[in-house]
């Protein structure tokens, strides 16, 4: 899975080229956005006939604070530590050294598609990896990671270099990768100082401590910018977003201080076919709660598909003036699904503040998950659930032919003696099995050897032949029903390498899920029973797909109810999840707090003590909790994380 590269066209000023509409500047020279309705500090297009507010005297719209509250505000925010963009006006903490390496031949990679999948999990395995050849055994942690065309640049503390150097030539999900030093910047050169200097004062010409906004509109025109010649040619223009994104970065000495010193953003007016000169922007500020994109040339969704997902705190986008707006019928709709906090739109509610509020306190797992086990990397594992069961209901062929292989193990067993569940009438015929016990590899039923071997399917076309003998299924909807799953998943290190590659094997998931499925009559599409069912997948790099099956045990029983699914006491919820009933804030319950902690576990990789922690230390705030672990992740000890298993 290889994140789609994008050439970005040339133009007369490279990728970033001039604007075509003057934009209103206020008094000193700077892009006027005031807050959003409801005084949310949004970015809100002032009117074309309206002069700005400072030169008027008259009142910001939307319920705005006064510039005196606002000054107030930047010094309380001073004065506190959160200090806005000033070069060399503060002091420096000392902090430890880092050392860049390069990662190529990741955009290889066969078993995930798209570069916010790859990234993540090829940094989990490095850390995982180089912890593993570390002579200390200390963890290996990534500090810092950008992408520049197919390199990924990962900085790391000088003392790690040598675990990670050791992984050059590794396989990684069918890819061979590189890993090298990265050259070391001519520190001394006075070419490198006065662009780094110029950039500094780029950034602090164009940053509103006042409404926390970072004016990057228009850059082409930058007098400073034309002046460098920067994008006179297409190889410097393709460099000049990141290599000032890494300069915003360092002007600040925590996560913290930077995402509340930069909460809005204008990309305007830079004439952009597509997000991948500026999609550096996402990584070195993802929690920006106002964007503008507008007089741009975005003609369609996938120009700025980049971006899904990203911007977790997204409140506000402006996007109009742009040719998406004729082009994508349902624009509202699938921005509205991209970013789950989004409220405003071009300056139009298009979410309740109440609907809002919720996206931002509610956690939302990708699964009806009722365990603390769900450890999935770039989302591979949820990808082959989602579509491995709408296959499996509807093109059997085509879904064994994509993630099985010659080697693809499949069998399944009925299990008569289960218990069924009481409160339903689920009468029982005498021929209710029939459709399965003579292929059932039930191993407390049969003794004899050929009788196990047979009825054990190994090969694609021996899978589709058994699925073909099989009744017709539909299961539940994932999303909708999700109360009638129960799904876990956790790293299987040591599966078979199909390449050959790898003699210690390569890593993959073992996913166990519980739940239940309609038989269907093909004929008339009704429903002839309701069973419940136990399937424990085991998946690895391969396939055609990038992913494929290496075993497949399937068991079928008497519908027992999704009872077992349930808290013991679902009326009473003090003893639904004792363990997270102390200390909890008013209004979150033991169940959203579990569901919290899992979550938290998942992107961190804690344990569930250490991410309960966490939550605790900061009321509950999901956000801050991540923040906070980004904060002190390097003093963590090695008992804070989930260890991986031996190979």
């Amino acid at each position: 899975m290889v994140a789609r590269n994008k050439s970005v066209p040339k133009g007369p000023r490279g990728g970033i080229q001039k604007r075509r509409t003057a934009l209103r500047a206020d008094k000193d020279g700077d892009l006027s956005m005031d807050s959003s309705a409801k005084g949310r500090g949004g970015i809100a297009k002032r009117s074309s006939t309206a002069p700005p507010s400072e030169s008027s005297g008259r009142k910001p719209r939307g319920g705005a604070a006064s510039s005196t509250r606002l000054r107030a505000e930047v010094m309380r925010h001073v004065s506190s530590g959160n200090v806005a963009i000033k070069g060399n006006s503060r002091a420096s903490a000392p902090t430890q050294s880092l050392e860049d390496i390069i990662i190529t031949g990741w955009t290889e990679c066969k078993t995930m598609s798209g570069q916010d999948s790859i990234v993540p999990a090829l940094i989990a395995w490095v850390e995982k990896k180089a912890t593993l050849k570390s002579p200390t055994k200390r963890p290996v942690k990534v500090k810092k990671s950008r992408v520049d065309d197919k390199s990924l640049i990962i900085s790391i503390l000088a003392g790690d270099a040598g675990a990670i150097l050791r992984l050059n030539s590794f396989v990684f999900a069918g890819a061979n990768l590189k890993i090298e030093r990265a050259p070391k910047e001519e520190a001394n050169s006075e070419t490198t100082k006065n662009t780094i200097a110029m950039m500094k004062s780029v950034l602090e010409r164009r940053y509103n401590p006042d409404l926390k906004l970072l004016d990057l509109s228009a850059l082409g025109q930058d007098p400073d910018l034309k002046a460098s010649t920067i994008f006179d040619q297409s190889s410097t223009t393709s460099k000049f977003f990141p290599a000032l994104m890494k300069v915003l970065d360092r002007q600040f000495e925590t996560p913290a201080q930077k995402h509340e010193a930069i909460q809005s953003v204008t990309l305007a007016n830079n004439d952009l076919p597509d997000l991948s000169v500026v999609t550096t922007l996402s990584q070195t500020v993802p929690q920006l709660k106002n964007l503008d994109l507008s007089n741009n040339k975005f003609a369609k969704l996938r120009d700025i598909e980049v971006w899904r997902r990203r911007f977790s705190k997204l409140d506000h986008l402006v996007i109009s003036n742009n040719p998406i707006e004729q082009s994508e019928l349902d624009l509202v709709k699938t921005l509205t699904e991209w970013y789950p906090r989004l409220r405003l739109l071009n300056s139009i509610q298009v979410r309740s503040d109440e609907e809002a509020a919720k996206g931002m306190r509610v956690v939302d797992l990708p699964f009806p998950i009722k365990t603390p086990v769900f450890q999935d990397e770039g989302q591979i594992a949820e990808n082959f659930i989602r579509t491995f069961f709408t296959g499996y209901d509807t093109e059997r062929t085509a879904l064994a032919r994509m993630y099985y292989d010659n080697q693809s193990d499949f069998s399944f067993s009925v299990n008569t003696g289960a218990p069924r569940d009481e409160t339903t009438q689920n009468p029982t015929a005498s021929q209710e099995w029939d459709a399965y016990i003579k292929s059932s590899r039930n191993l407390k039923k049969l003794n004899h050897l050929p009788a196990r071997q047979s009825r054990l399917y190994k090969g694609v076309d021996a899978v589709i032949q058994s699925w073909t003998h099989l009744p017709a299924t539909r299961h539940p909807d994932l999303v909708s029903d999700a109360k009638k799953w129960l799904i876990e998943c956790q790293l299987q290190p040591g599966l078979p390498d199909p390449t050959n590659q790898s003699p210690g094997g390569v890593d993959g998931f073992l996913i166990t899920i519980h739940g239940e499925f309609d038989e269907m009559d093909v004929s008339t599409g009704q429903v002839k029973k309701k069973r419940s069912f136990d399937r424990t997948l085991i998946i690895g790099p391969g396939g055609r797909s990038g992913v494929r099956v290496v075993n497949d045990m399937l068991t079928i029983r008497a519908y027992g109810g999704t009872q077992a699914f349930e808290p013991d006491d679902t009326d009473n919820t003090s003893q639904a999840h004792p363990s997270m009933q102390a200390g909890l804030p008013q209004g979150l319950t033991p169940e959203l707090a579990q569901q919290m902690v899992l979550e938290l576990q998942k992107q961190t990789n804690m344990t569930a003590g250490y991410a309960k922690d966490c939550l605790e230390q900061v009321t509950w705030d999901f956000d801050r909790a991540l923040q906070a672990f980004a904060a002190v992740r390097a003093n963590l000890p090695s008992d804070a994380f989930v260890q991986p298993q031996a190979a």
